[in-house]
């Protein structure tokens, strides 16, 4: 500010100076603690994703919990149906066949009521048998096992089906997978019951795919994560076996129950309903994950079978990098 004499000139000035050192550096701790605010919110926002996320693996895990329980119960009360029933059948059928011996030359409806009846028998033991094995399905032999072995030996024993029913086998086949360790007959009943479903889901002809490949899980989901708990980890390598069909699909009202122990979409008498359910019990007790769904942009079924692999010395799958083949 200048200082002025009588005459107007200025002869001084008045310099008025105020220290806002306190002032910029509250200025820069308020900018510091927005930032690191900002920084907490965005934590607080991933920690609470997180925590949904672990929320609902955990609900999963809970309800698989109580599946299992369920499963295990049936599987009980299904053992000892089986037992009780299985030789009543047997004394039946032997009935039936004396009868067949017995009258030397039946009229056709006595002939008739005798077929009715070991087809009626044999439909029970198919029922039975199906009960055995879902009441079994816990106890596992495992050994070390090729992967395309046993699907092709799989697919060996539905020959038959494929060419009654003029589906023709497609196969595209992962070499150099590494080995794992299954129980081989288990393994093989998962594959051929996969396989006789999607031949079945074809009525009029149709084209049966096998594949298998090496995989490496990258997204979390309800059977992946980061835990030692969780059945595969992030990053994991992993086995791969699918089978599709070219069939109408899979009605999305009948998928959640698919699973279910007596559930069956076919015809009266074509079906038990247990077949899938000892699958996915199988394929739990291995380690493993199954799931069954239409593939993208219709046109069929594709069931995907998960299954470990045994690592390397060095902690990594064997054999990487080997290309399908398709035959």
């Amino acid at each position: 500010m200048p200082i002025r004499d009588r005459n107007g000139r200025v002869t001084s000035a008045l310099i008025i100076m105020r220290d806002i050192t306190a002032a910029q550096l509250a200025l820069q701790e308020a900018a510091q603690s927005s930032e690191k605010l900002s920084d907490r919110e965005r934590m607080l926002k991933r920690a609470l994703v997180a925590l949904r996320e672990s929320h609902e693996r955990a609900k999963s895990a809970q309800l698989q919990l109580v599946q299992a329980a369920k499963l295990e119960s049936i599987g009980r009360l299904a053992a000892g149906v089986a037992h009780e029933v299985k030789n009543p059948l047997a004394v039946i059928l032997f009935a039936v066949d004396y009868l067949a011996e017995s009258i030397p030359n039946p009229d056709g409806n006595i002939q008739v009521a005798l077929t009715d009846a070991r087809e009626a028998v044999g439909r029970a033991d198919s029922v039975i048998r199906g009960l055995l094995d879902f009441s079994t399905a816990t106890e596992l032999s495992p050994s070390e096992q090729d992967v395309n072995k046993l699907v092709r030996r799989s697919l060996q024993l539905v020959r038959h089906s494929l060419t009654k029913s003029h589906v023709f086998a497609v196969e595209e086949m992962e070499e150099g997978l590494p080995s794992a360790m299954l129980d081989r007959n288990k393994i093989e009943q998962v594959f051929v019951n996969l396989m006789i479903n999607a031949i079945d889901a074809m009525p009029t002809g149709g084209t049966l795919i096998v594949r298998t490949r090496r995989d490496r899980l990258t997204v979390m989901g309800s059977d992946v994560g980061v835990r030692k708990t969780d059945r595969f980890q992030v990053g994991q390598s992993v086995i791969v076996v699918e089978v599709e069909d070219t069939g109408t699909g899979i009605d999305e009202t009948a998928r959640p129950r698919l699973f279910d122990p007596f559930f069956t979409t076919k015809p009266p008498g074509k079906g038990t309903g247990l077949g899938l359910a000892v699958c996915k019990t199988i394929v739990a007790l291995h380690g493993g994950t199954i799931r069954i769904g239409n593939k993208e942009g219709g046109g069929g079924a594709r069931a995907t079978v998960v299954l470990h692999g045994i690592r390397s010395k060095e902690g990594q799958s064997d054999g990487e990098g080997a290309g399908p083949t398709r035959r």
